[in-house]
């Protein structure tokens, strides 16, 4: 069954077949939809074949999505799409998100939906949300048991009152605390009880 699939989207397009049938680690869309999909029915207001190829693979594990695929996709479609590589990729590790509007509440399901993510980066992105999705997104961050680097460059929010540095200061508070391994903590502790004094 999954063959003949296979077969049926090589002759719609090679791409689609490559994510389809686990023939692609890296996963780079930079133009719109139907630059890229050029001859399958993939267009800006209809991209369920995208999603069908997505959601059955396995082997993507970098994603970079920049450009005009992510600006020129409707809002819905925008969300769809993170949403479902959040949710159905097992062995995505990093993941590029620019040049776009985005949903935080996206970007907090995308952090807390995935188990194999280490790598967040995210630039030229306009922030959208209520002040309730920063903090989730924010806490979803702190939280995460996966994700190991977070970067954010040159971004924006269109919601008043929203400090974007404060979601970079809380990842690096947090990546300081990390910095304290186990055995630096153990020879910590070691030199505090050299310095004890001794009892007859």
């Amino acid at each position: 069954m999954a063959s003949r699939a296979c077969i049926i989207m090589s002759h719609q397009h090679y791409i689609l077949w490559q994510i389809e049938c686990n023939e692609i680690q890296s996963l780079e869309i930079t133009k719109e939809v139907e630059d890229v999909f050029i001859g399958s029915d993939v267009r800006y207001d209809d991209i369920q074949t995208l999603l069908r190829a997505i959601v059955r693979n396995e082997s993507i594990t970098t994603i970079r999505f920049e450009g005009d695929f992510l600006d020129c996709l409707r809002e819905d479609k925008r969300s769809e799409i993170i949403q479902a590589v959040g949710s159905y990729l097992p062995s995505l590790h990093e993941i590029c998100l620019g040049d776009a509007p985005v949903l935080v509440s996206d970007l907090c399901h995308l952090v807390s939906r995935s188990k194999s993510l280490k790598k967040l980066y995210i630039h030229d992105l306009i922030l959208q949300g209520t002040s309730d999705d920063f903090k989730a997104f924010e806490t979803s961050l702190l939280f995460s048991k996966s994700i190991e680097e977070f970067e954010m460059k040159e971004c924006t929010s269109d919601t008043l009152g929203i400090d974007l540095n404060k979601i970079k200061d809380s990842w690096m508070r947090k990546n300081a605390v990390n910095r304290v391994t186990p055995l630096q903590q153990q020879n910590y502790s070691r030199k505090r009880l050299s310095i004890a004094p001794r009892t007859a």
